[in-house]
């Protein structure tokens, strides 16, 4: 093989090596940005769970018709710890085979089970 010939090979190599780590490099950045994503619409829920069932005020504007403000507030409650839950498990902070040891606890309170 001719020098030139192996030069060129050698840098066609090094030019798909560069290629196949910047896509793969790519590919975990939009998987970041989507976990990113996903926690800050999380945390917009939390953030809004928490102030419906934390203020009489405004959870009353929300209300079902059927319930009252009180009971409403302990529903927005448990919703939140099972959405707390849910992200926690989404993000990978639970650990394997956990999951439904936490959510029978969850569930074990009557206001999580309506």
């Amino acid at each position: 093989m001719k020098l030139t010939t192996a030069v060129l090979a050698a840098g066609a190599a090094v030019s798909l090596a560069t290629v196949v780590v910047g896509a793969a490099r790519l590919r975990q950045d939009a998987r970041h940005q989507a976990e990113r994503n996903e926690a800050t619409v999380a945390r917009n829920q939390l953030d809004w769970l928490t102030q419906m069932s934390a203020n009489p005020d405004l959870a009353k504007l929300w209300t079902p018709e059927d319930l009252d403000v009180e009971e409403y507030m302990q529903l927005l409650k448990a919703n939140q710890l099972i959405c707390m839950l849910s992200l926690r498990d989404r993000l990978g902070f639970v650990r394997e085979g956990r999951l439904p040891f936490y959510a029978s606890k969850l569930m074990e309170r009557d206001v999580c089970r309506r």
